[in-house]
């Protein structure tokens, strides 16, 4: 590994047993990848692999460790997990994961682990159109990582397209957080939507265009737009804009509403099991990447179209009790969920894998 910048470190010694290095984009508070990857390193720790350090590969914003480390301990409450920045101080481990596709081929450069694994969530050439970062993407599942792979479509996937090595967990909540408030006004109507029109695969225009007609056909609804600013965006209909919200204040946020559209052109996120675990009715798309985890009793399914969108969010409002009884079942199903059972199946994964 000439140039690489690791060759000056010394290898002496075995890394210590079971020892995890995650190598990870630089992060924010309110990343939902890197709230899941930090919950599965609580998780683990918790299941006997105990030595966890983050690396934050560049490009990154930090100058001073001390000032990340501190970041990083405050935004994912979590500590005992040493955080250093840049690829030079991944260090010897047993386990060494990659957590996106700009992280994978640092991971499979370094020479000093025992496996080289990938934390897969989503499946990334997606992301992209057809250039060079969709090819550079997809190229690093057929590079030699071991998946440890969100759900079961993408981990079929990433077997199937690539010969991928995988061993899918499922998703569940964070019971702490998400749980069915009390309505304060249950006699007004309101419609939820996961607006983030920075992230293309949320499809924010489509469902723009979907609750224009909703609100045509029901007046009286008020919409409320939550994951992202939308105050600089022409929207054609009165509506609230929540932004970004604090994740101890969403389990309330879904608990007030009547419905919540949730697009995704790529993986399930964790939102449709965060909102049936508050008793809220989800009117989603229904591809294979999406409709994998919840059946068709427990979600509203459409089709990516604005009227099929509109139709699927027009019948949850006509019909209250029967958007209850599709909820009642996504509920049941949420609470059957434990993000310790899905744990407790990636470590005997990677237990099974061999470790020092």
């Amino acid at each position: 590994v000439e140039g690489s910048g690791w060759e000056h470190r010394s290898i002496a010694g075995e890394p210590q047993s079971k020892s995890m290095v995650w190598v990870i984009p630089d992060f924010h508070s309110q990343s939902g990848g890197h709230i899941n990857i930090v919950r599965m390193i609580a998780l683990l720790r918790e299941r006997g692999f105990e030595h966890q350090r983050v690396v934050v590969i560049e490009p990154h914003r930090w100058t001073d460790q001390d000032a990340a480390q501190a970041a990083f301990d405050s935004a994912f409450e979590i500590n005992g997990v040493s955080v250093s920045l840049g690829i030079e101080t991944i260090g010897p481990c047993t386990y060494l994961f990659a957590t996106s596709w700009q992280t994978a081929y640092a991971v499979k450069q370094y020479p000093y682990a025992v496996n080289k694994m990938y934390f897969v969530q989503d499946y990334e050439p997606y992301f992209y159109a057809h250039g060079s970062d969709y090819y550079f993407a997809r190229e690093t599942y057929e590079i030699g990582l071991v998946g440890v792979v969100a759900g079961d479509w993408l981990a079929s996937k990433l077997a199937t397209d690539h010969g991928m090595r995988v061993s899918p967990y499922s998703f569940s909540y964070d019971r702490a957080l998400y749980y069915r408030r009390e309505r304060r006004e249950p006699n007004v109507r309101r419609v939820l939507f996961y607006a983030r029109p920075v992230t293309p695969r949320r499809c924010f225009e489509i469902g723009l265009l979907a609750l224009d007609e909703v609100v045509r056909r029901h007046p009286d609804i008020k919409v409320i737009f939550a994951g992202w600013d939308v105050s600089t965006y022409k929207i054609p209909f009165t509506h609230f804009n929540a932004g970004t919200v604090r994740v101890t204040d969403l389990g309330d946020l879904y608990s007030q509403c009547d419905a919540a559209l949730v697009l995704s052109a790529t993986n399930l996120s964790l939102l449709p099991m965060e909102l049936a675990a508050c008793g809220c009715p989800i009117v989603m798309n229904g591809e294979d990447d999406s409709n994998w985890l919840l059946d068709d009793q427990s979600v509203m399914y459409c089709r990516m179209e604005p009227l099929s969108i509109a139709d699927a969010l027009s019948q949850v409002l006509t019909y209250p009790q029967a958007a209850a009884e599709r909820a009642a079942r996504a509920l049941a199903i949420a609470n059957r969920s434990s993000w310790g059972e899905e744990a407790d199946k990636v470590a005997t994964f990677l237990n099974s894998l061999g470790c020092t």
